[in-house]
Parts: C-alpha cells; sequence; structure tokens
C-alpha cells in the first residue's frame, strides 16, 4: 500500500500538505502515474474524531487541486472505492453527478471522482482505480475485476486501438491521476519499511573525579623525572672525578 505522504516511484508531482483549521486534520494534494490500466494504488489514512472527509480527483478534466496545483485534463477515467479498517467497502465514487467536477474539454463528460463522507474515527483506506476496475465484492482483500488484464480499456466498445487508457467515449487518455483528500490525518503505509530512524540519546560526558586535597601537614615526594634523574647522576660523577684529579 502507498502512503499519501511518500509515493517512491508513483508521484510524478510534488506532494504538498496545506494545514487547514481542523485540529489533527490536513489537506494532500497528489499527482502521479499508472503503468497500465489495471493498477491498483491503495492509500491508507486515519481520521482523529468524527468529521467530514472530501476525496477528489482532477485529472480526466483538470482543475485546480488544493495545493493550486493546476491540472490539465486528459488524464483516464478514474474510479475511487472508500474501505474501512476491516476492509469493508463503505463507499465509491465514479462519475461524480452533483455538477461539482469539471467536463472535459474533448468529451465534454465529467468523468472524475468525488467522495463527501461522514467517517468516524480510525484507519481507512482509498482505493484508485481506472473504469470499469470497480472491486470484486465489499471485500478489499477480493481484490479488484480487472485484475491481470493490463489492457482492458482497449476492449471498450468504441474504442478503435488497443493502446491502453481509452476511456468508455472511445477517446484515448493518458496514465496520469491527480486527486486530494481533505480533512484527513497523514498517512502510513501498513508495509512501510522507511520508519525514521531510532535517535540515540548521546553518551553522558566521562567525568574525572577530582583530586583529594592536600591536608595540612602532607609533603608529597617529588619522584623527578627520568632525564632529570640521570643529570643529576652525571653531575654526581662529574664532581667525583675532578676530586680524583686533584
Amino acid at each position: 500500500m502507498k502512503p499519501l505522504s511518500t509515493l517512491l516511484g508513483v508521484v510524478t508531482g510534488a506532494m504538498v500538505i496545506t494545514l487547514n483549521s481542523t485540529a489533527f486534520a490536513a489537506d494532500f494534494s497528489l499527482r502521479g502515474t499508472f503503468a497500465q490500466d489495471d493498477d491498483v494504488h491503495l492509500f491508507n489514512f486515519r481520521v482523529e474524531t468524527a468529521s467530514t472527509v472530501t476525496l477528489r480527483t482532477y485529472s480526466y478534466a483538470g482543475g485546480t487541486q488544493a495545493d493550486g496545483t493546476v491540472i490539465a485534463a486528459g488524464g483516464f477515467d478514474p474510479i475511487l472505492s472508500l474501505f474501512d479498517g476491516t476492509g469493508t467497502l463503505i463507499t465509491f465514487g465514479d462519475d461524480d453527478e452533483t455538477d461539482t467536477v469539471a467536463q472535459d474539454p474533448t468529451t465534454g463528460q465529467a468523468y472524475d471522482s468525488l467522495i463527501e463522507v461522514l467517517l468516524g474515527a480510525g484507519t481507512y483506506t482509498l482505493a484508485l482505480t481506472q473504469y470499469n476496475n470497480f472491486s470484486n465484492t465489499n471485500n478489499l482483500a477480493d481484490g479488484f475485476r480487472q485484475a491481470g488484464n493490463g489492457n482492458f480499456t482497449s476492449n471498450f466498445s468504441r474504442c478503435t486501438t488497443d493502446r491502453p487508457f481509452c476511456d468508455f467515449t472511445g477517446d484515448i487518455r493518458s496514465n496520469e491521476w491527480a486527486f486530494d483528500a481533505l480533512g484527513v490525518l497523514p498517512l502510513r503505509e501498513d508495509d512501510d519499511d522507511d520508519k525514521p530512524p531510532v535517535v540515540q540519546p548521546p553518551e553522558p560526558p566521562i567525568v574525572q573525579p577530582p583530586e583529594p586535597p592536600v591536608q595540612p601537614g602532607d609533603n608529597p615526594a617529588q619522584v623527578p623525572e627520568p632525564m632529570t634523574t640521570v643529570a643529576f647522576a652525571l653531575v654526581g660523577l662529574g664532581a667525583l672525578l675532578h676530586r680524583r684529579k686533584k
């Protein structure tokens, strides 16, 4: 699964977080690409308290994301499917029917997805797929309809090519996607190995014990340095020889 905060090898644009006024929640704007028609990207997120969450795509007909990025029209026809922490399907968004998303300038279709739902505190999974790669059942573990069919959109009746990313109108689209997740906590991948490193506390400095104070009457013997001892010996020997010469 991919976290919204890091999509290594998937995200092609900068992932920007814009904090909103809701405590412990943020707005995420993400952009990336599919490799083939049957790709499924899963994103985990959390909700701290019961609140309305908005999930919206922009890549089919274009628009301006929450972080201010302008998305050009031309991406594939997306589907968003939302599952709870047990993997049970809560709802999905195919084509928005509220006249909220834009109409594509080429096809005239409003095929971007929009989900606005009140969620309780907990963990959720959002699945991004291409039409018509719906969930097989209401259980995420059961997979998606077009798994293993990497070029399935070429089979649409209005497509006259075997190229991928052909929408239901027969228009050849790009492999790009873009969506916002508004009012959620930062997402983390379930099998994320890139955990932050454990910071070890610094070693305490080694403190040398103080020298014991010199007590009155103490007269510690001074031990001469080796070279000083040799010098004293040579001086004594010279004095002895001098006396013999006399």
